[in-house]
């Protein structure tokens, strides 16, 4: 979790009241010196969460009860995991104490349930002690078995994928599709508004609303520097496509693309494969593409279990949800499963 990724996201448009997010943020203090906090927003709808609970809302007015506002505690926009319980001394218990203050400030505020997202598992383990539902979703991720190159990493496939991920690179070569990286530092004012451009398109060709302003990318440009970067597609030197991605010492996250042009293939040359090539040539260990796509196992991602966690104040509709988050995790499990037995890679 990174302050200048949430200040931007709320200085420039994308938290606000209009779309529905009420910062609601916990600090703990020991004197003058913070020992916890968690940043969460009071919502009004489950869009940016990535958690889909619109079932659950459904049955919640069945019974009576009103779902929303809702208080999420995450990073918005972003289905990444990480720590979500932020305590400066795990050893002396103030993640506990953190918890505690949770809900007690939900049941102050008389809230139906309060959701800490994509939480680390130690702090799920800590959530359901202190009566928080556990559900787990599955993600795709990539990691560096210490490949030399790209084609290190194809002899690692079976010979199937193999194959079809070299034809789908030939595509975007054939093509002429060149792409180049460019980091949040090095970003100009064209390149950050051609990036946004692509974004806004594909978002709004789906149907969808993109939060996310030019504003909040020079934001994190500015402020996260190297953390931040773009790969941009081109063709004979004119920019077809982009893809935003951040980074840690250890993690690429894939977050946002969008392109200009309909070419076969490019979503995944531009999406998974240059961030393949980047993870192994900057030594990065994992790659998070996102959410969803079951399309990314035959592209060498493997699956990752993800935790959210959920306060429920009806203890009727506790009850229940609690037996439905099990029967989703057998489902989860069994998934997991099925998946492994198509594993992209070879097995000897």
């Amino acid at each position: 979790m990174d302050y200048q990724f949430l200040h931007g996201l709320e200085q420039h448009g994308a938290l606000d009241r209009d779309l529905g997010w009420l910062p609601l943020h916990l600090g703990l203090y020991q004197g003058n010196e913070l020992i916890a906090a968690c940043a969460g927003y009071l919502t009004s709808h489950s869009f940016g969460d990535f958690v889909y609970d619109w079932q659950w809302a459904k049955i919640a007015a069945t019974h009576d009860v009103d779902w929303y506002p809702k208080w999420v505690i995450e990073v918005p926009y972003s289905p990444i995991a990480g720590s979500r319980l932020q305590a400066e001394n795990h050893s002396k218990g103030f993640r506990k104490t953190l918890i505690q203050a949770v809900i007690q400030l939900a049941e102050q505020q008389q809230l139906a349930c309060v959701q800490v997202n994509y939480c680390q598992p130690q702090e799920a383990n800590q959530l359901k002690k202190a009566g928080f539902i556990i559900r787990s979703d599955t993600q795709l991720h990539w990691h560096n078995n210490q490949y030399q190159n790209f084609n290190d990493f194809l002899l690692a496939l079976t010979s199937k994928r193999r194959k079809e991920i070299r034809r789908e690179r030939r595509k975007a070569a054939t093509a002429n599709i060149t792409h180049h990286w460019i980091s949040g530092n090095n970003a100009g004012e064209d390149d950050i508004h051609f990036v946004h451009s692509c974004y806004q398109k594909t978002f709004c060709e789906y149907g969808n609303y993109p939060a996310l302003s030019e504003a909040f990318l020079q934001h994190i440009c500015k402020r996260l520097g190297h953390q931040v970067q773009f790969c941009i597609a081109s063709h004979d030197g004119e920019k077809l496509a982009s893809a935003i991605f951040l980074q840690s010492k250890t993690h690429l996250y894939g977050r946002y693309w969008g392109s200009m042009a309909d070419i076969d293939c490019l979503h995944f040359e531009t999406c998974f494969y240059q961030g393949i090539e980047y993870c192994i040539q900057q030594g990065i260990q994992v790659f998070e593409p996102g959410a969803g796509g079951g399309h990314k196992l035959n592209r060498g991602f493997l699956p990752q279990t993800i935790h959210t966690a959920h306060w429920i104040q009806d203890q009727r509709l506790k009850l229940l949800l609690s037996q439905i988050a099990l029967q989703e995790s057998r489902f989860d499990d069994d998934n997991q499963i099925k998946i492994g037995r198509h594993s992209p890679f070879n097995q000897n």
